[in-house]
């Protein structure tokens, strides 16, 4: 297998075909120039447009600068899960059975095992609930396994990030309500809180153990984080100070699989089911399977996870497709190895890199000709503008969805300090523009990071001129129609 490091510093693919090249592109004056550098984004904004019924080159700026490109990474992961994926539609998770029921007691074990349903809820366990209480079980002598063997355990989408991020929890085989926790605290008196850690459902509700929180945190950082790994010990800890009389936050949870087999072991409980204790373990061929929970038509969840930029429901749908492409994966970076090995095959260049599925890495990175590249792809397009959302477009009566029979389709990234817009104009829904502009100033980005605040310096301005910018862009683009 090749390794990342060797794999990042590959000079050279083979040739490809089947690539408009930019030197076939008919000549244009760049209109978009005085308004890059009006925005003060001369050398920061890499930016392409290109006519795709003419091939005619729209406009250009720095379109051969790398930059991080945030979410508009998981357009990628999207093209890239629609054209390696022909064999799941749905997301499965299976209960096994392996014993014999005398009486109400099970003799044997139960197996929870998962295919990396990014979906999965803590109301949705109440079907495994349901279909052991049918066969009369209230005691199991044995223990409740997991098996998450199907796809590697991933603790973190990016370790540089703050400890506190529900946007990059862990991953894994087995998930359950995205891998958050919900942290809730209400001051009794002063000084003194009641607080719960739970992966709260509609109907259903549990309070893990193995997850912690204190208030002892008095220096550093707001929040804290240590995890046990031999153990499956997730341990937090909060400045006090920051809490206010009540209110609750949503955390990340590192051990997905772990986190979502205590939340059904506690529901057994909870409904008079009895279990000695859970560990992991394969699933035995002896077994039997008692039942499946299905997730929605896995496009649906690709749709929602780029409407509303869901990092873990991104990476898990990445991994799942690498799982397809590798069966023999082993971590996150050989996922995202795999993904930039297909995206350059796609685009017959090496300019792009991808260190995971959902943007969420400084690391990564792409230009504005790479991605013209990509876009103009009739197979890429066939792939993405199902799912991809509307874009809105800034007029001087200000925000609309459709100006005539025109609309914008595409995906915007953001970071601190990093901001990404790339898709397609298109007219009756029929794409006719394709763009992308990617601007970041990593120098700022470098100065202002703190590890004490969730906000860096100058971030909020810097974005907003950033998206004025390209919300300026969009229109000119739209106006050469």
């Amino acid at each position: 297998m090749l390794s990342k490091r060797k794999f990042i510093k590959l000079s050279a693919f083979s040739a490809f075909t089947g690539i408009i090249p930019l030197n076939a592109l008919a000549k244009t004056t760049n209109n978009f120039t005085n308004l890059i550098k009006k925005s003060g984004f001369e050398n920061n904004t890499s930016f392409m447009a290109v006519d795709l019924r003419s091939n005619k080159l729209i406009g250009r700026h720095n379109e051969k600068l790398r930059l991080p490109i945030a979410s508009v990474t998981k357009m990628v992961t999207a093209c890239y899960y629609l054209n390696n994926n022909h064999k799941v539609d749905r997301f499965k998770t299976e209960l096994f059975i392996d014993g014999d029921i005398e009486g109400d007691t099970l003799y044997g074990d139960l197996y929870l095992k998962g295919y990396g349903d990014p979906t999965l809820k803590t109301d949705d366990l109440s079907l495994f609930i349901n279909a052991v209480k049918k066969l009369g079980v209230t005691k199991v002598n044995g223990n409740l396994f997991y098996d998450n063997s199907y796809l590697p355990d991933i603790n973190y989408i990016n370790r540089s990030q703050l400890p506190q991020y529900a946007y990059n929890p862990g991953i894994g085989a087995i998930n359950l309500n995205e891998n958050r926790i919900l942290f809730k605290w209400k001051r009794l008196e002063k000084a003194k809180y009641k607080t719960s850690l739970t992966a709260p459902g509609l109907t259903n509700i549990a309070q893990v153990t193995h997850i912690t929180m204190d208030l002892e945190n008095k220096k550093g950082p707001v929040y804290n984080y240590a995890l046990d790994r031999n153990n499956f010990k997730e341990r937090w800890s909060v400045n006090r100070r920051i809490l206010g009389k009540k209110g609750s936050r949503w955390l990340p949870v590192r051990e997905s699989s772990y986190y979502a087999t205590e939340v059904l072991k506690k529901l057994f409980f909870d409904n008079a089911i009895e279990i000695k204790s859970m560990e992991r373990r394969k699933v035995p061929k002896k077994s039997r399977l008692l039942c499946t929970h299905y997730s929605d038509d896995s496009k649906i969840i690709l749709k929602n996870a780029l409407k509303y930029s869901k990092n873990m429901v991104t990476e898990s749908l990445g991994l799942v497709t690498s799982r397809l492409v590798s069966s023999n994966l082993y971590d996150l970076d050989q996922s995202a190895i795999l993904m930039t090995r297909w995206f350059r095959n796609v685009i017959g260049k090496q300019n792009s890199l991808f260190l995971n599925h959902s943007g969420l890495s400084v690391g990564s990175f792409s230009t504005s000709e790479d991605f013209r590249r990509f876009l103009m792809q009739e197979n890429v397009q066939k792939c993405l503008l199902p799912v991809l959302k509307r874009i809105p477009i800034y007029t001087s009566k200000g925000k609309v969805y459709s100006i005539g029979n025109i609309t914008v389709k595409g995906k915007t990234g953001t970071m601190h300090y990093i901001r990404g817009l790339a898709g397609y104009i298109c007219r009756e829904d029929i794409p006719v523009m394709a763009f992308s502009i990617f601007s970041a100033d990593l120098n700022k980005r470098k100065e202002n990071s703190s590890n004490n605040f969730e906000r860096p310096k100058g971030s909020s301005s810097w974005l907003s001129r950033a998206v004025i910018q390209e919300r300026q862009i969009v229109r000119k683009i739209i106006d050469s129609i």
